[in-house]
């Protein structure tokens, strides 16, 4: 086994995860102020409930079949500002490319102070334990965005994102709140803020994102969702997602499924923490059993 380096000394990346966490919850007061019955319904609200029950597909296809799809948010989008709990994140620190169908989305989210040295690199075999652990610090995510009310013309419209594929999903760890979320569009649609639909004892949202499109982020679009079956027809972790909106494109490929138990005493999930943990035990097997989850992005140029 490769042993540990002194190469990953980096706070603000080893932060990275945590930061993002704390401007999401709003310095931990989302599950405070995101009230079941009132905010959003449990379980079928929760963005890994269809995963863990396995029936995603069924879902997907019912939703598309109803009529959930909307044109307003299909683009390929940056985002210029994270804010909540009394920090923020830009493109200083975080690159983003989130890429949104009438449908299925692909959202995918890197830290800059990734070191480089992970360019030269060709796999998982050649990574250090201090390199794979930094290589958790990032976020890939893809599945449907129900966006309601269906007509989409009302004042506040709701987003509801429900993940089929998820970089800080593990059964024992689900995410306890939705990605739910009030959409204010630009008027030349350009543009739109995310306000938590959760608010504050302000009335104020917990976090808020603001997202810009991408040059050439508008135009012809193209969303395909694969999904292979093991023997006996599971077909959990055998999935991917390539979703193309103008010039842009991104791919994601979840990992493989069943995901490796990690022990009673560990409170709280996410793929960093998880990482951490099998590092702390210097189980590498682990550590690449959580990182081997694909998330890319690229975008097409004349020649």
């Amino acid at each position: 086994t490769m042993p540990r380096d002194k190469g990953v000394k980096d706070p603000q990346l080893l932060d990275w995860n945590a930061t993002q966490g704390h401007i999401l919850t709003g310095g931990g007061k989302l599950n405070k102020f995101f009230v079941e019955g009132r905010d959003y319904n449990a379980p079928e609200d929760l963005p890994h409930y269809l995963k863990t029950a396995r029936i995603t597909s069924e879902t997907y296809d019912k939703w598309h079949t109803d009529g959930y799809r909307n044109e307003d948010l299909v683009g390929a989008w940056r985002r210029p500002l994270f804010a909540g709990g009394w920090k923020e994140s830009t493109e200083a620190d975080t690159i983003v490319f989130n890429l949104q169908s009438p449908s299925l989305f692909i959202d995918i989210r890197f830290p800059l102070k990734r070191p480089e040295y992970l360019r030269a690199k060709s796999g998982f075999k050649e990574l250090t334990m201090d390199e794979l652990r930094c290589l958790a610090r990032q976020h890939t995510f893809a599945g449907y965005t129900k966006i309601e009310p269906k007509d989409a013309k009302s004042a506040a419209p709701v987003a509801t994102r429900h993940h089929a594929i998820d970089w800080n999903y593990h059964p024992k760890f689900p995410r306890a709140r939705p990605n739910r979320w009030r959409i204010e569009l630009k008027d030349d649609g350009t543009s739109f803020k995310e306000f938590s639909v959760a608010l504050d004892s302000q009335q104020q949202a917990v976090y808020m994102e603001r997202w810009a499109l991408y040059p050439n982020g508008k135009g012809p679009y193209l969303a395909l969702r694969r999904i292979t079956e093991n023997a006996g027809g599971d077909t959990t972790g055998h999935e991917s997602l390539l979703v193309i909106v103008g010039n842009h494109f991104a791919y994601a490929r979840d990992r493989a499924h069943p995901l490796p138990e990690f022990g009673s005493r560990l409170r709280a999930g996410g793929c960093a923490n998880l990482v951490d943990a099998a590092y702390e035990r210097e189980d590498r097997a682990k550590m690449i059993h959580m990182l081997d989850l694909e998330g890319s992005y690229g975008e097409v140029y004349d020649s």
